[in-house]
């Protein structure tokens, strides 16, 4: 059995549509627009980010934020110590404001396991609260709340 010509339908089925973003190197003290809702509300089950060049070694200070279309802005991640993450490592995002969980390239460990959060239109974004060398992919697996609703990036 050819498990590679399963793997998207299961991983649907489990964790909903799958949107990646391409590499892009850190925002310099500004914002960055990673995934762009529209047309409804999402349930996120997975927000990952991947470093694909190692950070400086002083903590970029970044974090994750719902940034709706109209209302208030939530920080669905908040800052972790970040300082030399190597390539390969991880960034998870639980959803529920905590810190950004970070790996080194062996494997994701979210802390309380992965959480669920739903994201009104608008965007998710990647802030950085200093301008730091490094970069990352994101990969995101959400499902439709609202008919209509989907996700893209940005």
């Amino acid at each position: 059995m050819d498990t590679n010509a399963y793997r998207d339908v299961f991983t649907t089925i489990r964790e909903g549509f799958h949107i990646s973003k391409a590499s892009a190197t850190l925002p310099a003290s500004t914002t960055q627009n990673l995934f762009a809702v529209s047309g409804g509300h999402v349930l996120v089950s997975l927000l990952l980010g991947r470093v694909t060049t190692v950070f400086q070694n002083s903590d970029p200070v970044l974090k994750v934020t719902a940034t709706p279309t109209a209302g208030t802005a939530v920080d669905v991640a908040s800052t972790v110590d970040t300082t030399s993450l190597e390539v390969g490592g991880m960034l998870t995002v639980e959803g529920d404001g905590t810190a950004l969980i970070k790996n080194n390239s062996g494997a994701a460990l979210p802390s309380s396991g992965i959480g669920l959060w739903i994201c009104a239109p608008g965007t998710i974004d990647l802030i950085s609260g200093a301008t730091k060398t490094g970069a990352t992919k994101w990969d995101i697996w959400y499902l439709p709340l609202d008919a209509g609703a989907v996700v893209v990036s940005a």
